[in-house]
């Protein structure tokens, strides 16, 4: 969020180079919110005088709890990930970090807040490596790779798991 990151630095993440869509994204950052604020607007509007008015819907209505409200909330829960994550739950994995997996912090953010899991093994699509670990952005993803609009969902190796499994509990496979 700092002009210091500007310009994009794409020797760093070449992988984000390939897609043309995810340039123009970032070169135009401002394009999509500001298309949605507008259409949250106008659809506001819309239900207000023709659609449904028995709603009471307004488009500043719309606006401030579709947008406003929401990317605040979006906001403050993704700032909590590597602020709350680093200081409260338990560290499964022995990290050169001080991250932390807290419940609290994955409810809050739909299953980010296993923040020490994901810095053990960062290329997972999975933040919740274990099954009584809830993930629901995870939950979410899986569907999506069923239909093909997303692809090669990493997985966490079995030698990970087995780092982090409690010594008291069954083995992998077993059951």
């Amino acid at each position: 969020m700092s002009n210091r990151n500007k310009p994009t630095d794409y020797t760093a993440i070449p992988d984000l180079a390939k897609f043309p869509e995810l340039l123009w994204l970032n070169r135009f950052e401002q394009v999509v919110p500001l298309a949605f604020a507008a259409a949250l607007d106008f659809l506001g509007d819309y239900l207000a005088a023709a659609a449904a008015p028995h709603l009471r819907t307004t488009g500043p209505q719309l606006l401030v709890w579709g947008f406003v409200i929401s990317t605040t909330a979006l906001f403050h829960g993704t700032a909590s990930i590597n602020s709350l994550a680093h200081l409260i739950g338990r560290r499964r994995y022995a990290t050169d970090d001080d991250s932390r997996n807290s419940v609290v912090v994955t409810i809050l953010t739909f299953g980010d807040g296993w923040h020490n899991n994901h810095h053990r093994y960062q290329a997972s699509a999975r933040g919740g490596f274990f099954w009584w670990e809830i993930d629901p952005t995870y939950y979410g993803l899986k569907p999506l790779s069923w239909t093909g609009l997303i692809w090669n969902l990493k997985t966490v190796p079995a030698s990970v798991l087995a780092e982090g499994r409690p010594a008291d509990a069954a083995p992998l496979g077993a059951g």
